[in-house]
C-alpha cells in the first residue's frame, strides 16, 4: 500500500516551502550582520535592529529546520531498545513514540498561538513589531511538525511502508 497522493504532496511542497523560508532567513542573517559590520567600521556603533531581527529570524531558521528534520523523519531513534523486541513489540513502540512526539509538538503549537495571541498587544522594544514574531516561527513550524506527524501516523496505523534506506522505530 502506498502513501496518498494529497499526503506526498504536501509533504512535498510543504518542505520546499519551509527549505525556501530557512534559506531567505539565512541570507537575511548574513547580508544584516555584514552591514552591522560594515557600520561598525565606517560609524564605530551598531545599528540597533539588526540584533533584534537577527533574533526573529534566527527563530525561524531554527523551529522550521527541525520542521524539516520531522519531514525526513530524522529523529533521534531507540534503535536499540527497539531491536530486542519482537515485531509486535516493535509496532507498539514505534506508534506510541510517534503519538509522543506528536503529542509535545501539539503541546507546543498550542502554547505558541496563546503566546501569539497575548503578545500581539505588546511591541518590541526596537523595530516596534509586535511580540508575537517571537513566537511566531514556533506556532508556524510546531504546527507543521503536527500535521507532518500525524500523517506519518496515519500511515503506520494503515500499515503503509515507505520506502527508504534507513531503518528506526519512527518510520
Amino acid at each position: 500500500m502506498m502513501p496518498g497522493a494529497a499526503s506526498l504532496a504536501y509533504l512535498r511542497r510543504s518542505k520546499l516551502v519551509v527549505q525556501s523560508v530557512v534559506t531567505l532567513a539565512l541570507a537575511v542573517m548574513v547580508a544584516i550582520n555584514a552591514a552591522e559590520i560594515l557600520h561598525r567600521v565606517l560609524y564605530t556603533r551598531g545599528l540597533n535592529w539588526v540584533q533584534e531581527l537577527s533574533i526573529i529570524l534566527a527563530m525561524y531558521l531554527y523551529f522550521l529546520s527541525y520542521a524539516l528534520i520531522a519531514k525526513d523523519r530524522e529523529y533521534i531513534r531507540v534503535d536499540l531498545l527497539a531491536r530486542v523486541l519482537p515485531p509486535r513489540g516493535q509496532r507498539v513502540l514505534a506508534i506510541a513514540t510517534r503519538l509522543l512526539v506528536l503529542g509535545f509538538h501539539a503541546l507546543l503549537a498550542w502554547y505558541a498561538v496563546t503566546a501569539v495571541r497575548f503578545t500581539s498587544m505588546f511591541e518590541t522594544s526596537v523595530l516596534s513589531w509586535p511580540e508575537y514574531v517571537f513566537f511566531l516561527p514556533l506556532a508556524v513550524g510546531c504546527t507543521d511538525i503536527v500535521v507532518t506527524e500525524c500523517l506519518f501516523l496515519t500511515w503506520q496505523l494503515r500499515g503503509i511502508e515507505v520506502v527508504e534506506t534507513r531503518i528506526g522505530v519512527l518510520t
